[in-house]
């Protein structure tokens, strides 16, 4: 097996084939890696903007009244792992709106100044490059791996001697194998490298870790793609068959099942847009009820005299609807996210969305990354309640009717003290749990692919190699 792994690797190294694919590859990192420099000084100046504008809305609050009205930004800032994968970071809002008000809901809003009619132009991730580069590359490389060999007569003077089927084909594949994944290593160095020059990312453990994560993904599906194409290769017996077999393969895996998924998964599940009628309808009906009760906030003078009886009623009423507009909030984003999720489930029938899903959860991206951002939002939301309500407490002038401006503290408040939203990753337990289903898929599709190409070699008629027809 190695004395063909040697040659193979070797001719592999003279071909003029392998040389310009290298190039082609390398290029494409080197685009990578000087995109994501300009988009990343980008999203930095732009990310500091939003930021600078939250802050400034922060100190702007006088006191605890004055914080309960106020609307707050939180950012939905990038994972720094962008460039592997972009993971729908182009498409996912930068910003959630937050008011520790009862019966408000959090609203999504896209800030950056992304094109939205270019956004595919600038998804140049490695996750891509591998998907349709690297598996296009496999075929180029080893599409006539034993076809070429049959034509050339060679293979039946290599199978007179006592080598072993099985010995040949994985010495083969072994060599396309390695040369392809020093190649996307060297690749993605340079992007890297060009990346922090340019003091963009901060090559530390984590980082690392990343990479690394990335190459034994990009390892597995250019191992699937290239046992693919030499199972092809020895069933087809013609260079030129196998070509045009295995061209149409790639085309049906990894353009027209992905461009199918989205149309599969509005067929399956349609959006409900009743229920945002159903908010409304429900805020308008509550407010309209308030009123004809007489039950909504009057001059503090007023509603002293009563022990601000109407006001407490407004706004327990106003917090028992806030639970039923967050649940049907959540419902509607439940079902924006169970489309993505059939969506996901489509494209994994696809080894190239089957290896970028496997990325996206391990790197903790993608359509887990922005659940997390939600629920990390709602949680800031019921911290920055309760760091209202103490403060609020606090005073006991306040006649503390929690969220109404007018009815709580107005001491000054320090807005330092302002509770800040800080971004947590995704926990390791839920990304491995997430990629649990992706990996599986890739690492199933690669043991089939495998077995694949051993039943073809072991089935067909090496022998008779010079009659090609």
């Amino acid at each position: 097996m190695w004395t063909i792994f040697n040659l193979q690797l070797h001719d592999n190294l003279r071909s003029l084939r392998f040389q310009v694919s290298l190039v082609v590859l390398l290029l494409f990192f080197v685009g990578n890696g000087i995109i994501y420099s300009m988009k990343i000084e980008r999203l930095v100046s732009e990310d500091a903007m939003i930021e600078q504008t939250m802050e400034r809305r922060i100190e702007d609050v006088s006191s605890v009244g004055a914080a309960a009205e106020t609307w707050v930004q939180i950012l939905n800032q990038e994972t720094g792992t962008e460039f592997i994968s972009e993971a729908g970071f182009n498409w996912f809002p930068s910003v959630l709106w937050v008011n520790p008000e009862y019966g408000t809901n959090l609203g999504y809003q896209t800030l950056r100044t992304t094109n939205n009619w270019m956004r595919r132009f600038e998804v140049l991730d490695w996750t891509l490059i591998v998907r349709y580069v690297l598996s296009f590359l496999c075929i180029v490389l080893a599409y006539n791996a034993v076809s070429g060999e049959l034509e050339r007569g060679t293979l039946r003077l290599v199978m007179a001697n006592p080598v072993p089927r099985a010995a040949f084909m994985l010495g083969k594949f072994l060599a396309h194998l390695a040369t392809l994944v020093v190649s996307v290593a060297l690749g993605s160095l340079i992007s890297l490298a060009i990346l922090a020059l340019g003091g963009l990312v901060s090559l530390d453990a984590a980082l690392w870790l990343s990479y690394m994560t990335f190459l034994l993904s990009a390892t597995l599906f250019a191992a699937l793609f290239l046992l693919l194409s030499m199972g092809v290769s020895v069933l087809a017996r013609n260079s030129a068959t196998s070509l045009v077999f295995l061209v149409t393969i790639w085309t049906l895996l990894i353009v027209v099942i992905p461009q199918a998924s989205y149309l599969v998964a509005t067929q399956t599940m349609q959006l409900d847009d009743s229920r945002w009628d159903e908010m409304n309808e429900l805020q308008s009906a509550t407010w309209e009820s308030l009123q004809r009760e007489g039950s909504v906030p009057r001059a503090m003078e007023i509603a002293a005299a009563d022990g601000y009886a109407a006001e407490r009623r407004f706004a327990r009423r106003m917090r028992e609807i806030d639970g039923q507009v967050n649940r049907l909030r959540d419902q509607i984003e439940e079902d924006r996210w169970e489309q993505f999720r059939v969506a996901r489930r489509v494209n994994l029938l696809s080894p190239g969305y089957a290896f970028q899903y496997s990325v996206e959860a391990l790197l903790g991206s993608g359509l887990q990354w922005m659940e997390n951002f939600g629920r990390q939002g709602h949680r800031y939301r019921e911290h920055l309640q309760k760091f209202l309500r103490a403060r609020d407490e606090s005073d006991p002038t306040s006649p503390h009717i929690p969220f109404l401006q007018d009815f709580m503290s107005q001491e000054e408040l320090d807005p330092s003290l302002i509770p800040r939203f800080q971004s947590t990753p995704v926990p390791l337990e839920q990304r491995l749990e997430t990629g649990l289903v992706p990996i599986t898929s890739l690492l199933v599709e690669t043991i089939l692919a495998l077995f694949f190409a051993l039943w073809a070699f072991h089935r067909a008629e090496l022998s008779g190699g010079e009659q090609v027809g």
